[in-house]
């Protein structure tokens, strides 16, 4: 586990509610909750497609048509290479001899 989380899953755990802890209290400071912040990403995606801006909603739809074969990919990919690095590691050569003249 602690390869996935990179460090002790419990302290790791920790460490992200503490940070989000402190996040939220400066978001709340300046005026922002989720609510507002969710409404705030759709306004912003509604002023961009009104842009006519047809180019990137078709390369952003080619990215997530993508994205659905190449997720599932890296992430049996990294599956796997947690589990089967140990078995497939190879002996450390031996140091060559130095011949003393």
């Amino acid at each position: 586990m602690e390869r996935i989380f990179g460090g002790s899953p419990a302290l790791v755990i920790l460490k992200l509610v503490i940070a989000s802890l402190i996040i939220g209290v400066v978001l709340n400071f300046f005026g922002f909750d989720p609510n507002s912040l969710y409404h705030a990403l759709i306004q912003i995606g509604d002023w961009i497609s009104s842009l006519g801006l047809d180019a990137v909603k078709k390369g952003f739809r080619y990215v997530i048509l993508g994205a659905l074969i190449v997720i599932p990919l890296w992430l049996l990919a990294r599956f796997f290479s947690l589990f089967g690095s140990e078995r497939h590691e190879r002996p450390e050569a031996p140091a060559p001899r130095r011949h003393r003249k």
